[in-house]
């Protein structure tokens, strides 16, 4: 866990304290995977809360933090005892039934709002291996996966044996719900799995992600079952995999995200599919699938070492078919590695 983001945090605010309620954070910070708890970090102390479901296991697991019993009242008397006078609590997950409960047991206390995601944005080695072992799961259970795949096998069995096989592979769970789009379904960037039977000569995409240790990854191919039926795809296609590796290779720190997705535009526009590619061209990834830094138009970050990003553009045309190619990319101190092409950096 790298704290600089946080202890920055501190600093330019002043607050006394973040709170969060959010399994993200606490897996992030103490190192647990919980369904309920708080977490509560001060500039140089944290605590975590947790009820008897979670004692043992926090005790045991959890790091950077003193663990407290959650039961009726110790709460609230915890925070009745601070004397905090700005708190900050993480916006993107808390309920607004807990958020009039923090303001009942601290009313002279005033809040501000923050995205948590803002202080993993960076990863350390630590965090990098769970993406990069979560990254070769994916892998070796899609490839198996295209093994398996024939005539009449539906999207929905593909996505189920996808999952059931990053599984056994070493996989929690899938890091999301796999994306299976034959022929023109694959028009659909975020297409849920039908009974659509597969064909020779369809175009597949194919969106996966393992989730190992907490930590997600996120790949995209896309290619021909057969001889293409399609030829009009072809070069759709062909597009798509030059504008991705156009975009991966120019990850390296102190480029902005804005300029990978400029890289990777520009090219499918100069080759007449400008219009057909209608998302941004990536995101961060780490404990959430999607997290900061955005990957688009807007979005000015300035990439550093130890930031993991996709690289994603997609061409996609309405009932004719589509294709979009992704990569997981961490941001290394000279340039980077593409955690989902192994064969590149073993």
């Amino acid at each position: 866990m790298l704290k600089d983001e946080l202890n920055k945090f501190f600093t330019e605010t002043k607050a006394n304290a973040f709170i969060s309620e959010s399994p993200q954070t606490r897996l992030w910070f103490a190192n647990v995977q919980t369904s309920d708890g708080y977490l509560i970090i001060e500039p140089n102390k944290a605590y975590l809360f947790v009820d008897g479901r979670y004692i043992e296991y926090a005790t045991k697991n959890a790091k950077n933090v003193d663990i407290k019993l959650l039961e009726k009242g110790t709460l609230s008397e915890f925070l009745k005892k601070k004397n905090y006078k700005l708190v900050a609590v993480e916006k993107d997950y808390l309920k607004l039934g807990t958020f009039e409960s923090f303001k009942e047991m601290l009313p002279k206390t005033e809040f501000i709002q923050v995205n948590g995601q803002q202080f993993r944005i960076k990863k350390d080695a630590e965090e990098v291996a769970k993406v990069k072992e979560a990254c070769e799961i994916s892998l070796q259970a899609y490839e198996e996966v295209k093994k398996l795949l024939k005539v009449g096998m539906t999207e929905l069995e593909v996505s189920n044996k996808l999952g059931y096989i990053m599984r056994l592979f070493g996989a929690e769970k899938e890091s999301f719900e796999s994306i299976i789009a034959f022929g023109s379904n694959a028009a659909e960037p975020h297409h849920h799995p039908t009974d659509r039977k597969l064909a020779e000569g369809d175009i597949v995409k194919m969106d996966f992600g393992a989730q190992f240790a907490g930590w997600a990854s996120d790949i995209t191919r896309t290619f021909f079952f057969g001889k293409p039926k399609n030829q009009d795809l072809i070069k759709v296609l062909d597009t798509v995999i030059e504008a991705q590796k156009l975009g991966r290779e120019a990850v390296k720190p102190g480029i902005t995200t804005k300029e990978i997705d400029k890289i990777c535009r520009d090219y499918i526009e100069k080759q007449g599919y400008g219009k057909f590619f209608t998302h941004s061209t990536g995101h961060g990834v780490g404990i959430d699938v999607h997290e900061l830094p955005y990957v688009n138009s807007a979005c000015d970050t300035i990439l550093e070492e130890g930031m993991i990003i996709t690289v994603e553009p997609g061409i996609y045309i309405e009932n004719v078919g589509g294709a979009r190619i992704e990569d997981t990319v961490l941001v290394t101190k000279d340039g980077s590695q593409v955690l989902s092409r192994p064969e590149d950096y073993k």
